[in-house]
């Protein structure tokens, strides 16, 4: 390589050149070279104990620069080409907010609330009352503290005197709220002109008062489904308690066919007031039979009796199916008792036992009544049938 041939030549110059300063130069005794060359040494010396630096070191660096120049002469005047290295250039900084990073949402599953178990409610074991014989509703109402309506209701009976005996009712208790509905009637719009009269209060030995009254029909036409209100109120005319019921027949015949043409009703109040004024009965419903009356079966009532059974009255007597083709398989007597004023003060309603009445057959009946104010000063016997059996059989 040419640099390198420089190189050499430069360190043989070099080396020439100290042997050369060395030489003692000719003419010059030895003597005084010997002197020099030891007053140098010590000169020398005393400069390096003072921390100098020492006069040959100076010679021999500058030298050194001396040659690196004169090699960097000697390269370019040979036609060396140094290559200039690649700048490496930086790359662009980065900058100083880094770029945003998208997040993906995490999906979370959608919120199942944890189904929660209601506490069970204990619910009360409904009573149930099976009828008896010579019972009523309004006599199982009475025994049991609640209404007649909340029996209908609950049982759905659409009249009160269509009981059987072995027919199983279900109480209602009073944590159960009654509303009409079911097979209970609701008042007609306009009812049939209907009369009522020989309405009395009774008070029972418990502290509840008894309503007992009559509806007579003074129409033309055969009624049924007979439904009346009676009202309390006290001396300013504010209603105090009122109380429903249907009549003891389901059949009313027109007008002057007695004793056929009116029923006895019943309504007793348990938590009267102590004293009312006035009362006011009211007729809610009562409509035509229509083809309801193709149902009845007229009965005939004879060798009837009545007399005083302290602490009782008994009635006594037969019943006849007058219809000359149809089967009675329902029969129903109704007896009602009045006091001396002609106020009623006892009825009782029996569905007697029969597999059926046939047309011109007889059976006999027998009934102890409670009365109020001793022995009653009159009754009246009324029958009827019904081609089908309780419970639509």
């Amino acid at each position: 390589m040419p640099w390198r041939r420089c190189w050499r030549r430069l360190r043989r110059n070099d080396h020439r050149r100290r042997n050369r300063s060395l030489r003692p130069r000719i003419g010059v005794p030895s003597v005084h070279l010997d002197q020099r060359l030891v007053c140098r040494r010590d000169a020398e010396a005393g400069e390096s104990e003072k921390g100098t630096i020492p006069l040959r070191s100076l010679r021999l660096r500058g030298g050194i620069v001396l040659a690196l120049l004169f090699a960097l002469a000697l390269l370019s005047g040979c036609g060396g080409v140094i290559t200039p290295e690649r700048e490496v250039s930086p790359s662009p900084t980065s900058p100083l907010f880094p770029s945003p990073t998208l997040l993906r949402p995490t999906s979370l599953p959608p919120y199942r609330p944890t189904p929660t178990t209601p506490t069970p409610t204990l619910t009360p074991t409904p009573i149930v009352h099976v009828v008896q014989q010579g019972e009523t509703l309004s006599s199982i109402a009475a025994r049991y503290g609640v209404s007649v309506e909340a029996l209908q209701v609950v049982n759905g009976i659409e009249n009160p005197l269509l009981l059987q005996v072995g027919q199983e009712l279900v109480i209602p208790t009073g944590e159960e709220p009654v509303s009409p509905g079911g097979g209970l009637l609701l008042p007609t719009p306009t009812p049939l002109p209907i009369g009522v009269r020989g309405v009395g209060f009774y008070e029972t030995p418990v502290g509840s008062l008894d309503c007992y009254g009559e509806v007579v029909n003074t129409t033309p036409y055969t009624v049924t489904n007979v439904l009346v209100r009676v009202t309390l109120f006290d001396a300013g005319g504010n209603a105090l308690l009122t109380g429903e019921a249907f009549a003891a027949t389901d059949f009313l015949f027109p007008s002057g066919r007695a004793p056929y043409d009116r029923a006895p009703f019943r309504i007793l109040f348990l938590s009267p007031p102590e004293a009312f004024a006035s009362h006011q009965v009211t007729v809610l419903r009562g409509e035509v039979a229509g083809a309801l009356a193709a149902d009845y079966v007229p009965l005939a009532v004879s060798n009837v009796a009545g007399a005083p059974s302290a602490p009782q009255f008994e009635v006594r007597g037969e019943v006849r199916n007058a219809d000359p083709e149809q089967t009675a398989k329902r029969v129903v007597v109704v007896v009602t008792t009045y006091d001396g004023e002609g106020r009623v003060n006892g009825f009782r309603q029996r569905m007697l036992e029969t597999e059926g009445l046939a047309p011109g057959q007889t059976m006999p009946f027998q009934f102890l009544i409670t009365t109020y104010g001793g022995s009653p000063a009159d009754f009246s016997v009324v029958a009827y049938g019904r081609t089908q059996a309780a419970g639509g059989e």
